[in-house]
């Protein structure tokens, strides 16, 4: 059986600079989510909201708007999880 890692590897070099800050913000998008789940998992402790949600807010908006200056459209589920994000006190 062979691989074709060629196509694959060939491709990596063709990337931009978008792509490269895009894949870098997603990457923080999909962290805070990770720490936002961990951390609504656990007890309470108080009403303040925690600092994982406002990482969560903070890294969609980033990767929101660097979308836009790319001129490329925000996904839906990106704009509606800001917009309850924005809504929670």
């Amino acid at each position: 059986m062979t691989t074709r890692s060629g196509p694959v590897l060939a491709g990596i070099s063709r990337r931009t600079a978008e792509d490269h800050d895009l894949l870098h913000l997603l990457a923080e998008v999909r962290s805070a989510r990770a720490a936002n789940q961990v951390t609504r998992g656990a007890p309470r402790r108080g009403s303040a909201p925690s600092s994982d949600a406002s990482r969560l807010a903070a890294s969609l908006t980033a990767y929101a708007r660097a979308l836009e200056s790319y001129r490329l459209p925000v996904p839906p589920a990106i704009r509606d999880e800001l917009r309850l994000l924005r809504a929670i006190p």
